[in-house]
């Protein structure tokens, strides 16, 4: 068993957007839900509690959609603080919505203007973590200003979540990713994958990302990433070297990019087609400096990812998929309002 997964609230300085969330696909491929539980605290103002649930359907195209938030009173963080782990967090509104963490289930309901959804879900956990940056100071120290860790990468659900107009129930294999920092970066493109057609035990998490220094000063594109593949690690993720993979697409709804380490290179390109074609949904994202930004996924994007050798340019193996979880954050798209919203 890992170490639990501490929260961010207490050691904070300069601002905090942390979001721990669970994914799962349904055992015969047709839905996915991402339970998003989010804890905003800006630098001057007051900051907010909000869980998500999102609902895919890949056979109509719908995305289902329901959040509560609240704000972040003196009781709210004395009763997070009270928590300190993720894995033992149990959270009241004031409506009476409620979600709670632990372990080994996943429980809540929310009553909402736009209505009421319910899920309890048991966890059947491999305690396979992934820590995307290679050193341990990259957690440690200020900077990165974005941290991100998988705290596992094959988790399966087993139970039901509960909308007025649809009903998911069964097993769900998926995953449990952790992020903090001061909010999201200026732009980037993230993806993950465990559902692999030619590798069942394979696993994909990478990202590409520029940061903002300041208001004037915009970075490279910084890309990391790692594969999982026949019980071994394939990792593209050296500080230095980030900036030096090719990325070739990045847009609302398309990801290419080409890796390179010492020894091997990894091609990846993921196609979320539009929301006319595939369920996506998207939320206005509170950055601590009093920004939002507007974060856009789906969970069924298809993937193609070749790992070859350099020097001999020999192929290892190549994978697909039509479940890899998408999300694209373009600095030219503009919130429009608050708090999630469904693209239709």
């Amino acid at each position: 068993m890992v170490s639990p997964v501490r929260m961010h609230l207490q050691t904070t300085k300069r601002g905090l957007y942390e979001t721990f969330d669970f994914r799962g696909v349904s055992a015969d491929g047709r839905y996915a839900f991402t339970l998003k539980h989010t804890v905003f605290k800006p630098w001057l103002a007051q900051g907010s509690v909000e869980v998500a649930i999102i609902c895919f359907d890949r056979k109509t195209a719908k995305t289902y959609c329901i959040a509560e938030q609240e704000e972040l009173s003196a009781s709210h963080e004395k009763q997070l603080n009270k928590a300190e782990h993720w894995e033992s967090c149990l959270f009241s509104f004031a409506s009476g919505s409620f979600f709670e963490i632990n372990r080994d289930v996943l429980r809540g309901k929310l009553h909402t203007e736009q209505g009421s959804v319910s899920w309890s879900l048991g966890l059947q956990r491999r305690d396979e973590v992934l820590h995307q940056f290679p050193q341990e100071l990259c957690y440690q120290l200020p900077w990165p200003r974005h941290k991100v860790q998988m705290r596992d990468c094959f988790i399966k659900y087993q139970g039901k979540i509960q909308f007025a107009d649809i009903s998911l129930a069964g097993e769900f294999l998926g995953t449990n990713h952790h992020y903090w920092g001061d909010g999201y970066p200026y732009e980037f493109a993230a993806a993950q994958c465990n559902r692999f057609v030619e590798d069942t035990g394979a696993f994909f998490y990478g990202f590409s990302t520029r940061l903002a220094v300041g208001k004037l000063f915009k970075t490279p594109y910084l890309s990391m990433a790692s594969l999982k593949l026949r019980g071994r690690w394939y990792n593209f993720n050296e500080v230095k070297y980030s900036f030096r993979h090719t990325l070739e697409a990045l847009d609302n709804y398309r990801w290419r990019i080409s890796y390179m380490n010492a020894d091997y290179g990894l091609d990846v390109e993921v196609n979320g087609s539009n929301p006319r074609m595939l369920p996506w949904a998207g939320w206005h994202a509170e950055q601590t400096i009093g920004e939002r930004a507007v974060v856009k996924s789906t969970a069924f994007a298809k993937g193609t990812m070749t790992l070859y050798k350099r020097g001999s340019m020999a192929v290892i193996a190549e994978l697909s998929s039509d479940a890899v979880e998408l999300k694209t954050l373009l600095p030219e798209n503009l919130a429009e309002g608050q708090g999630f919203w469904v693209i239709p």
